[in-house]
This record gives structure tokens, C-alpha cells and sequence, in this order.
């Protein structure tokens, strides 16, 4: 900028032609290389035709520098015949980045540091740009904990251009050994240091990146360390910077924070003024902070966000609530009055999505309880939000709002979203204590064609199972609020006593039936095809004849879902129940039912109470018939009761044939025992309770204790109820859940081969 501030006052003293006026005759462009002579001309605003203008040609300079690519510009005037003039624009281009080189990184590579510099070869050379590219390069080293990388640079002039070297000095990683802080007694360190990103290294610090020091992040450590103290009532604590001090070897940090924490405030006199359009006991049923006795800055925050939408839900989109504080030292209390301006009654003018350039508008308009033309209500626009922040499509979604010109009582909003890929391949392997060894793959999209519909296909491979799946849904069929989806799917799975083999397709129907709250309807079409093998099983007792056939079903589910999270939940409630009915035309007549309650609750810390129960009833349809045998319910495995082997707890019956091949090698008692075979029961029932807490947090791996109970037959009594307790951890990998559990059985039948302890390894969440 300083070169066109110099040449727009040598043009403005320099030019006598300002006193004459004369025609620009013609316009030249010189000293280009690089950039086209018809592009510098775009960005000159003077034209042949018109006289000259001191004022026009200084824009014409300063316009040319904006562009980056100059080091100078001048323009220089020269007569042609008559009175007109020859204007030329004399440019010095920016040199071109022909070669981009890095050298002393080892720790990142160069294609990482390229792409976080976002400079490309054949740029023009901008030592702005490159001083951020600098910049970002030393924020990547301090992320991976390269406190003190530095990056510096040099050009060597080349007949093409320049190159650009990039000059790295790693040092060695830099890592946290201890956090110490001075002054703190009513609040204890570890509790402080739980709601700080600069963490203490450890020995999974490898896995994790905690022990790395940041500065940015630091900062924010003390902002959160002050609210920390807020949220109990000291509000009057004061934190200071922390001293570092980094080790002669340039290895390790060692923090020092000094707090002063202050006196403890209670909440005082709570107090409304100003426009107050409900009564006093309705405005004190919306707040809390006077519940609570200790001053809670964040509880204040939660009032100030329930008072502005108790005006926003009346149409005062732009309420103006103030918490007047008054502190009474003598007191230790902290008097509150929320000093209310309502504003004007605002109507929603214009809702424009941007940033969707895949998503078609439809997909976020259908989720908006918020209309066009209708009065402003703040609730119905915090639904309108966490309904397109659940389809999962986003990375950031943000309700920006604006008030037209002169319209005081209209307002625009602009949901401004930020797409994210929302197709997945993934291709696995993993081991199951039941299934061996397993090989997995998924290919699914959740935004098929930017429509919101789901697509998936997915193929599981073990030596006792492979299943084939394909999955179509439409969330809102024809624009209504009814979804609709297909399924395509075989299943084959080897059992101890026979193999099964179903495919089939179905399709399914959901509607909202109230908040949380969905109903589905499911028609199913299978063909089951059993066999057993009469040299490891009892065909008589497993007489496949009568399970196999076509299924043709309905089933009708109601399902409720308040967790806070669905893959890890800490808190809520999720309850489901279905009824299958199967004789709508087939072979097969049965109606089964299940119902499914599960309630979270963190207790304390990061200790989470699990519970998981269970029922499910089966039926047939023909007095005449049993129910499929292979319809009937087992439990025992890392899905219900963990203390027992997979489908070995149920109702057993006895093979004679089995008994007959045991006898001469066993005595009566025992080869009876072993042919009781594991049959299953009409009905089940089954119990989990885990306390599941943080073990190793910076790793992701949590422990768990457990508790199951339960039993499978046709008559359910508590006194036949297996239990079993057990531990084990979870690690949070980048395949999904994985799980090592060790379950013991408290009534162990040594009759029916029952372990002492029970090893069962699965990937994804029990419940």
C-alpha cells in the first residue's frame, strides 16, 4: 500500500494536465509477464474517451495494488496529435513461487506443512501469505507437542521466479510434568485441573496428546478455571497468568498457577423491573438462581436463556433481559435484579439456507417449526435448530438473524450451515468369543443425493455367521411426516445343535406420534431353511421340518427416545415395545413381543449408572403347533448374561440319542446332564446394571462393573433366575467399542459343564 499512497501523490503534483482538460486517447499496459494485459485493464477504471482525472487514476493505482500480484505501478502521460493523450501503466509484477522446499522436518511431513500453509507452486509471491503460512506451520507443531519448533524462510531469485525454503528447527516434543496451584483450598486442585485441556503428561500421553502445552488452549484453561470458581460463589477470585518454566534440556514444562480465591456469595434479594408482562410467581417459576443458596454463574446464564424465551414465545424476538448484580460484602451475598426490556413484537420475514450446496433446501425447511410470515417465537426456533442439528449432515449449524432496513418488526434469518461428508466406507476385522474370527464392510450414505434419504449396504463374515443387509429410507415419504424404508438382508449362522439360514425383505412405516415419541409398522417376508447335522445333534429333538417355511409378519413398535447421546448416553431414558404377528399367509404362525427400558444416569464424577431391562414373549398361532424351536428365546453371551456361555441359559429337553451315545462313556448322571440340550423357552426376561466410570480418560478406556439376571422358559419364576457379577473395560477405538468382559456365574451348575469365569469379547455397546 505504501507504493500506491507514493505514486498517487507523484501523479497529483506531478500532473499540469489537470488544469487543461484532455481526451485519454489511448491506453497502454507494460511490464506485465505473467498476468494478461486485458486483466490489468479490467481493474482501470479510467477509459479512452474521457479527459483525464487525477482522482480516477489514483483509484486505478490503489485498485492494482489490492490485486496482490505488484510491487509497483506508474502511469506516465504522453501527447498524441491534437489535444489528446497517451496514457501508460507501467506494472512490476510479484515475483512467481516456482519451487516450494522444506527442510528439517522430520515429526510432519512436507505434504502436511504444504497444505496447512495453503501455498501452491506458481502463486505469486506474498510475504503476507507467507509469514501466515509460518504462523500456522509452528500452531501444527504445537498441537503434535513441538512447543518450541520454529520456521523460518529465504527466497533465492530464479530466471522464472523464486524459491521459497522453508527452514524448520523441530527441537525435541515439549511435555507437561506438572500443573501446580498455589492458593487453592476450597475448590481441590483435581477437581480444577479436570476442567483444564493442558493436562499433565502420563504414560498413555502417546495415545491421547495430553501433556502438550499450548498457549491458545492455556488461555482458555484460566477463563474455564474463573468460571469454575463462579459456578460456586467466588466471585470475586482472581486468577493469574501462569509462570512457566521450561527445562534446560527444552524437554519439559512445569505450570504454576496462583489463585486467589475470595469469600463464598450466596444469592440474595432476587428482583424483575422494567417491562414485566407476567406476574412475579410466573417469572420466578421460569429462574432458578434463587433456589439455589450458593451464587451459580451458570445458573444465571440458564435463566437469562429461559427468560428471553418466555418474551421470544410472545413475539419479542430481540428482549432485552440485564442481570443488575449488587454484591454485599458484609453479607456475603449477591443481590439479582433482571431489568427486563421487551422491544418490539417481531414477525419472521424471509428463512434463506445457505452454505447446502448438496443438501436441497427441502430437506432443512422440513424440519423447521418456524413459518415464514408468522410472529417470532424463540422456542419453536431452538426446536427449528436442534432438529437440523440431529440429521447429522452438519458439521455447524448457525441461525443468524437480521432486521430489513427501516423494519423494526421483521426479521430475516439466514440458517447458515456447514456440510460435512455423509457417505461412509469402512472395511473391518475383529474376533468374538462366539463368532471367531470376524471380517466386516459398510458402504452407507445418510443424504442419499442431497434428498435425505439412507442407503446402506453391509456385509459381516465369521466362521458361524455371514449376513448380508441392504437398507432403504425415505424420512418424510411424499413430503409428509411419515417415513418409509426397505430391507434386503440373509442371515446364516451356525448354533451348537443346528444351522440357520434366513433372507427375506422388508418393508417399514414411522410416523411422530408426539415429542421423543414414534410410531413403526414393519411387514416382513422370509424363507427359513434349518438343518442339523445327526452326527452332532438330535434332528428328533430338533425336527427342523416344523421351523422351516416362510415367514410372512406385521409388527407394529412404539419407541421413545430422551438420551443425550445414542452411541455413548450419561443420561435419559429409552423405551421401546413391538408385537409381531406372523400368519399373514406362510408357513409359520406365531406372535411375538418385546419390550425394552433402558435409564442413564450419571451419579457422580464421570460414574455412570446403566440399566438394561428386558421381556419378550412368543406365542403360536395354531393350537395344533409348537412355535418354531428356532423362535424361542436363549440368553448367555456378552449381550445378556454375561456370566454364561452364548444361548446356554434357557429351557433344556432331553435327546434320547444323545444319552444313548454318552452312556458308555459316562455315567447315568452325567450323560443325562449332557443330553439336556439348551432348547429355549416361550418366554424371557433379563436384567444388566453397570456402573461404568473413567479408567484411563485421556486414552478412552473406561472400566465397568457389572450386574445381570435373568432366565428363559415358558413359565418365568424369580427363584430359577440365573445371576452372574463381573468387570471388565471398554476402549473407545476407531472401529467402535471394544469390549473385555469377565463375567461369574453366582449359581454355577458344574452339571452343565458352566465355567468359573466367563471371557467374552465384543465390538460395540451391550445396551
Amino acid at each position: 500500500m505504501k507504493y500506491s499512497i507514493f505514486t498517487a501523490l507523484l501523479i497529483f503534483f506531478c500532473f499540469p494536465v489537470l488544469v487543461f482538460a484532455q481526451t485519454i486517447q489511448k491506453i497502454e499496459v507494460e511490464g506485465q509477464k505473467k498476468i494478461e494485459a486485458d486483466a490489468i485493464r479490467n481493474r482501470i477504471q479510467t477509459k479512452t474517451g474521457q479527459n483525464l482525472n487525477s482522482d480516477q487514476i489514483r483509484k486505478d493505482i490503489i485498485n492494482l495494488f489490492e490485486t496482490g500480484y505488484f510491487y509497483d505501478v506508474q502511469v506516465e502521460k504522453f501527447p498524441v496529435s491534437g489535444k489528446g493523450i497517451r496514457l501508460v501503466y507501467r506494472v512490476t509484477e510479484k515475483p512467481s513461487m516456482v519451487e516450494i522446499n522444506f527442510k528439517g522436518n522430520d515429526e510432519i511431513t512436507d505434504d502436511e506443512l504444504r497444505e496447512i500453509g495453503n501455498l501452491k507452486t506458481y502463486e505469486i509471491f506474498d510475504v503476507s501469505r507467507v509469514r501466515d503460512a509460518v504462523e500456522q506451520m509452528e500452531k501444527l507443531y504445537e498441537e503434535k507437542g513441538y512447543f518450541l519448533a520454529r520456521v523460518t524462510y529465504d527466497t533465492e531469485p530464479t530466471d522464472e521466479g523464486v524459491k521459497l525454503n522453508f527452514k524448520i528447527q523441530e527441537n525435541d516434543k515439549v511435555q507437561v510434568r506438572k500443573i501446580t496451584i498455589l492458593g487453592a483450598s476450597k475448590i481441590s486442585q483435581q477437581k480444577i485441573k479436570s476442567v483444564m485441556i493442558t493436562q499433565e503428561g502420563s504414560f498413555f500421553s502417546f495415545l491421547s496428546g495430553s501433556g502438550s502445552y499450548k498457549q491458545e488452549a492455556f488461555d482458555r484453561d484460566v477463563q474455564m478455571i474463573n468460571l469454575l470458581y463462579y459456578n460456586e460463589g467466588y466471585v470475586q477470585v482472581k486468577v493469574d497468568r501462569p509462570q512457566v518454566y521450561v527445562t534446560p534440556d527444552k524437554k519439559s514444562i512445569y505450570i504454576t498457577l496462583r489463585v486467589e480465591e475470595g469469600d463464598q456469595y450466596r444469592v440474595g434479594r432476587v428482583d424483575f423491573s422494567g417491562d414485566l408482562l407476567f406476574s412475579e410467581e410466573e417469572l420466578f417459576e421460569s429462574t432458578q438462581i434463587e433456589d439455589q443458596g450458593v451464587f451459580r454463574y451458570e445458573t444465571l446464564q440458564k435463566d437469562l436463556s429461559a427468560l428471553q424465551a418466555k418474551y421470544g414465545d410472545l413475539g419479542y424476538a430481540y428482549a432485552n433481559i440485564i442481570p443488575r448484580t449488587r454484591t454485599r460484602e458484609s453479607d456475603r451475598e449477591m443481590d439479582i435484579t433482571f431489568e427486563i426490556d421487551k422491544g418490539n413484537k417481531v414477525y419472521i420475514n424471509e428463512i434463506n439456507m445457505v452454505g447446502n450446496t448438496r443438501t436441497r433446501d427441502k430437506v432443512l425447511r422440513r424440519e423447521l417449526t418456524i413459518l415464514e410470515g408468522e410472529l417470532y417465537n424463540e422456542t419453536k426456533k431452538r426446536e427449528s435448530f436442534d432438529n437440523i442439528k440431529r440429521l447429522g449432515f452438519f458439521e455447524e449449524v448457525n441461525f443468524n438473524t437480521k432486521t430489513p432496513r427501516g423494519r423494526n418488526d421483521l426479521m430475516d434469518i439466514d440458517i447458515v450451515v456447514k456440510e460435512r461428508n455423509t457417505g461412509t466406507i469402512q472395511a473391518g476385522a475383529g474376533y468374538s468369543s462366539f463368532y471367531g474370527f470376524v471380517l466386516n464392510g459398510q458402504v452407507s450414505q445418510i443424504n442419499f443425493l442431497g434428498r435425505g434419504q439412507s442407503l446402506s449396504a453391509q456385509i459381516d463374515y465369521s466362521k458361524r455367521q455371514s449376513l448380508f443387509q441392504f437398507s432403504f429410507t425415505e424420512p418424510y415419504l411424499w413430503d409428509t411426516e411419515w417415513s418409509a424404508g426397505t430391507d434386503l438382508f440373509q442371515n446364516q449362522r451356525s448354533l451348537p445343535d443346528y444351522k440357520e439360514d434366513k433372507k427375506g425383505m422388508a418393508l417399514r412405516f414411522g410416523h411422530p406420534l408426539a415429542p421423543y415419541f414414534r410410531g413403526y409398522l414393519r411387514y416382513k417376508l422370509e424363507n427359513t431353511d434349518l438343518s442339523v447335522d445327526p452326527t452332532k445333534s438330535d434332528p428328533d429333538l430338533f425336527p427342523v421340518e416344523t421351523a422351516n417355511g416362510t415367514t410372512s409378519s406385521s409388527t407394529f413398535t412404539l419407541e421413545y427416545d430422551k438420551r443425550d447421546d445414542r452411541f455413548a448416553p450419561t443420561k435419559g431414558l429409552y423405551a421401546s415395545t413391538s408385537l409381531e404377528y406372523a400368519g399373514i399367509g406362510g408357513s409359520l404362525n406365531y406372535t411375538k413381543g418385546l419390550t425394552n427400558l433402558r435409564y442413564f444416569k450419571t451419579l457422580f464424577w464421570d460414574v455412570v449408572w446403566r440399566n438394561n431391562i428386558n421381556y419378550g414373549f412368543v406365542s403360536s398361532n395354531d393350537s395344533n403347533k409348537d412355535v418354531p424351536f428356532n423362535e424361542l428365546f436363549l440368553l448367555g453371551g456378552a449381550n445378556s448374561l454375561r456370566g454364561y456361555r452364548w444361548f446356554s441359559i434357557g429351557k433344556r429337553k432331553f435327546s434320547r440319542k444323545i444319552f444313548d451315545e454318552l452312556r458308555p462313556s459316562l455315567s447315568e448322571d452325567d450323560a443325562y446332564n449332557q443330553a439336556l440340550r439348551p432348547f429355549g423357552g416361550t418366554q424371557q426376561f433379563f436384567y444388566n446394571m453397570e456402573l461404568q466410570f473413567p479408567l484411563i480418560k485421556e486414552a478412552g478406556i473406561l472400566g465397568v462393573a457389572f450386574y445381570d439376571v435373568g432366565d428363559a422358559n415358558d413359565e418365568l419364576s424369580v427363584s430359577d433366575f440365573r445371576q452372574n457379577v463381573g468387570f471388565g473395560f471398554r476402549w473407545f477405538s476407531p472401529i467402535g467399542p471394544l469390549r473385555f468382559e469377565w463375567g461369574f456365574p453366582l449359581q454355577r451348575k458344574q452339571e452343565f459343564d458352566e465355567d468359573a469365569v466367563n471371557f467374552e469379547f465384543a465390538i460395540g455397546a451391550p445396551f
